[in-house]
């Protein structure tokens, strides 16, 4: 393979420098008339719009509860810097800046090449741009779309808003049907007889007894015991206490004895009350502590049968205790059950209505006014941004050297590769001759 020599470009460039001269300046010459006699120019307006994101955090955000769950339907949607950015080009929006700038005859897919929207970094301000050939047009193009635009977001909100305000208001009528009814059925439950409450009073009472029996019992058993001491010691003073005592006195106390003994012995009476006698007598302590040991017995006979039946009616009263408390149970149960089905339908019916309230408000507010500001309205541009007829030129220029060049080292090629082909040709018709005429010497 042949090898160029760098020598040999130069030389052939500096050969060709008027082709690269002449193929230049056309070039530039005819990027000048384009860029200023041929192309229209295009100006750029544009117009600042300082958004407030609408996210989670500007709603407020509750637990799980009923009212947290319904207050997601009347939510604004999220809208972030990226949403809004892109909404710009809803094609709602390009139709009325369509329309209103009179450019009918475009499409909207040409209408959304006209329009550009920038997102500063770190800000939450939206840049809408708008080119078109007249400035006028641009500037009205670029305040057309940020006014459609906030209008856009108002009326998205409020279609939002009362999409969420139809269905809750389907759901509050449904959530009243089931109040209704819930209630109605709790009151048919405590219409009944034996109904919760009074079971509850009947319980108390019993519960009341039960507690007063066992008092009572409970002071009978020491009244009891305190009985049984007292009998102990009575039975033990009675063990100890002669039933009988002898008791020495004169014979003269005894009036029939004393009679009788004057008549047998002729005694005076001095005489006869002189005699001494002993006579045996029941004990009065014995007599007494007798009776008090009795009274003891039947006292502690009558505590025995008294706590006996008390302990029955205890008895009697803890097993309808333990019915009443059953039937409480069961029926306080279903009671409960009721109360909180109704307290649970309440609370949805309830927050309904608040969230229908809200839903009916948010129609009426201007989210996109209050979310979006301009900061600055497009004005006409005095300049041009397009077309860069310097810059047309430079490229021109640069494009116009780099083909001349090509063409001048293709030329220069075209002739060394020509010019080596018909010597080698020439070479070889000479080699044929000499052989013909070296054979034509040998025959």
């Amino acid at each position: 393979m042949e090898e160029i020599s760098l020598r040999e470009l130069i030389e052939n460039i500096l050969r060709g420098k008027w082709i690269i001269a002449v193929i230049t300046s056309l070039s530039v010459l005819a990027a000048g008339i384009w860029s200023y006699f041929i192309l229209e120019p295009t100006y750029e307006a544009e117009t600042m719009l300082m958004v407030t994101p609408l996210t989670l955090k500007n709603q407020t955000q509750e637990s799980g509860s009923i009212e947290g769950i319904v207050s997601t339907l009347t939510n604004y949607p999220v809208m972030t810097l990226d949403t809004y950015k892109e909404q710009v080009m809803a094609p709602e929006v390009l139709q009325y800046v369509r329309s209103e700038a009179g450019l009918n005859d475009f499409s909207l897919t040409h209408i959304k090449e006209l329009l550009t929207v920038e997102l500063i970094n770190n800000t939450n301000i939206l840049k809408i741009k708008a080119k078109f050939t007249d400035p006028n047009t641009a500037a009205n193009l670029a305040n057309l779309t940020s006014e459609r635009f906030s209008d856009f977001v108002t009326e998205t909100g409020k279609k939002q808003a009362e999409a969420a305000a139809e269905f809750i208001k389907l759901e509050m009528e449904k959530e009243k049907e089931a109040l209704d009814k819930a209630s109605e059925e709790l009151k048919r439950f405590l219409s009944q007889p034996r109904g919760p409450e009074e079971l509850h009073q009947e319980l108390n009472s019993k519960l009341q007894q039960l507690t007063l029996f066992k008092t009572e019992l409970a002071q009978i058993l020491i009244n009891k015991r305190v009985a049984e001491g007292k009998l102990v010691k009575a039975q033990e003073l009675l063990e100890n206490t002669p039933k009988y005592i002898e008791i020495e006195k004169s014979v003269i106390e005894d009036d029939v004895l004393a009679g009788i003994i004057q008549e047998e012995t002729s005694q005076t009476t001095i005489e006869t009350a002189s005699l001494k006698m002993t006579e045996q007598s029941i004990n009065p302590a014995y007599t007494e502590l007798m009776n008090h040991v009795n009274i003891l017995n039947i006292e502690v006979a009558e505590y025995d049968a008294q706590s006996k039946n008390l302990q029955t009616m205890i008895d009697v009263r803890q097993k309808e205790i333990e019915i009443l408390q059953s039937e409480y149970a069961e029926k306080q149960k279903i009671y409960e059950e009721l109360v909180l089905q109704q307290n649970l339908i309440k609370q949805t019916y309830e927050a309904y209505q608040t969230k229908y309230k809200e839903a009916t408000i948010k129609q009426t507010a201007d989210l996109g006014r209050s979310s979006i500001i301009v900061v600055s309205q497009a004005i006409p541009p005095r300049k041009p941004i397009a077309p860069r007829k310097i810059l047309n030129m430079g490229i021109a220029f640069v494009l116009g050297i780099m083909i001349s060049v090509f063409i001048v080292l293709f030329k220069a090629y075209w002739e060394d590769t020509g010019t080596q082909m018909r010597y080698n040709n020439k070479e070889k018709e000479n080699a044929n001759e000499g052989a013909v005429a070296s054979i034509a010497q040998e025959m």
